[in-house]
């Protein structure tokens, strides 16, 4: 495996690097994803906050529970509560502010799923094109073996032809599986997201309620 990193020349040490990076992701976007709440238990805290929101918890409590949640749920409702806080100072109409909330928690959600992924998708990209770069190194190494030494010794010219076919097989194992990894994650974040939404929208519910309460008391 060493040697037969060697023969792959310099543009082996980036590659290197992507599968490494790749791994990384790949492990991390799997640990998140086993750890996120089933619908039952999104629907519990999800209650939970909702209940506190209802008693007129103050703000800053609120905002604290949520983090202490962790995961999907407390992330995402922890961004709502902060942007809440700095809308319910604004002057705005209350359809203004829900659709605000909406998107907040839409992108905090999705901000969650996809993290890292979008770093995938270059990390696949790129090592194709690092494997083809070093392809044509090894043309120009071997071409110019044949105009220096001519084609009397064909060990040297297989040499830099054997750096380029290596370098595109790297590049080319690194992408395939990177693209699956994208593909599959994509697809875990689009599915989650659509089960979280609706306990979104009732989080947004009762904010919404709540900043009525606190401009009849005004």
């Amino acid at each position: 495996m060493i040697e037969f990193f060697q023969k792959g020349g310099p543009f082996m040490y980036p590659l290197l690097l992507w599968s490494i990076m790749v791994v990384g992701f790949f492990l991390e976007r799997l640990i998140t994803f086993l750890r996120t709440r089933k619908v039952e238990e999104i629907r519990k805290v999800t209650g939970q906050v909702i209940d506190m929101i209802n008693r007129d918890v103050p703000l800053d409590e609120l905002q604290r529970t949520c983090r202490r949640l962790g995961r999907l749920e407390g992330e995402v409702l922890s961004e709502g509560v902060a942007r809440f806080q700095f809308l319910s100072t604004e002057e705005r109409t209350s359809e203004e502010i829900r659709a605000e909330l909406n998107g907040a928690v839409e992108r905090a959600t999705l901000g969650y799923l996809r993290r890292y992924l979008d770093w995938v998708s270059f990390l696949a990209s790129t090592s194709v094109l690092l494997g083809l770069l070093g392809t044509v190194r090894g043309m120009i190494v071997a071409f110019a073996q044949i105009a220096e030494k001519g084609l009397g010794e064909p060990t040297i010219v297989a040499k830099g032809i054997s750096e380029a076919l290596i370098t595109t097989v790297t590049g080319l194992s690194i992408a395939v599986p990177a693209l699956l990894v994208y593909a599959v994650f994509d697809g875990r974040a689009t599915t989650k997201a659509i089960q979280f939404e609706p306990y979104g929208h009732l989080f947004v519910d009762a904010l919404m309620r709540r900043l009525t309460r606190m401009k009849q008391a005004a």
